[in-house]
């Protein structure tokens, strides 16, 4: 019997000691895991910062008001 070794190093977790709350990892291949709920999407660096720009609509060249409405929205959902 063949045992998976874990190479996932843990980079952030909301509440330490607590294997059930929100965390990231950073994976031997070089993407960015992030869980919620027990939910897990790895992607490389790229593909979350494409998210960001796109999603919540933090790229520089979008009309002024967009980009504040974003950063109010990103603030609101940390509270």
């Amino acid at each position: 019997m063949n045992a998976c070794q874990n190479t996932d190093r843990e980079i952030w977790r909301k509440r330490p000691g607590d294997f059930y709350s929100p965390s990231m990892h950073a994976t031997e291949s070089g993407g960015i895991g992030i869980n919620c709920g027990g939910h897990v999407i790895v992607a490389p660096v790229e593909r979350w910062h494409d998210c960001g720009e796109k999603l919540l609509c933090v790229d520089p060249t979008l009309p002024r008001w967009r980009w504040k409405l974003a950063m109010r929205l990103l603030r609101w959902s940390n509270d």
